[in-house]
């Protein structure tokens, strides 16, 4: 369960799900960009009531505890480092591809009247 509306990269949830633990929690900040609902989480808006059924719920229904979990493994090793590389990676190779040309380097040759 994680309430916070401060986590600035949602890592302590990708840790608790590569372990296989599933998640509650909000989609707020950091989170926002790491929970996928239906990956090893149940997301739910900033409302106490909703957060603490789907605590109950996770709790109480072994059988969605079971398939969140499962599901929590296997979308972690998504962003295990292998992977997140490659994504970085490509992420570079647009913002590249999508820069202007960079003019040559003056030359550094030595004109005549200056190498006496």
């Amino acid at each position: 369960m994680f309430a916070s509306r401060t986590e600035t990269q949602g890592l302590v949830l990708l840790e608790a799900m590569t372990l296989g633990v599933p998640v509650v929690s909000t989609a707020v900040m950091g989170t926002r960009d790491i929970l996928d609902p239906g990956k090893g989480a149940l997301v739910v808006t900033e409302d106490e009531r909703e957060f603490a059924a789907a605590v109950v719920k996770l709790l109480s229904d072994r059988a969605t505890r079971a398939r969140l979990s499962a599901e929590a493994v296997a979308y972690a090793r998504t962003w295990d480092a292998p992977n997140t590389t490659r994504a970085l990676e490509a992420f570079y190779r647009e913002v590249i591809s999508r820069a202007p040309p960079v003019a040559a380097a003056p030359s550094a040759r030595v004109h005549r009247s200056q190498a006496r």
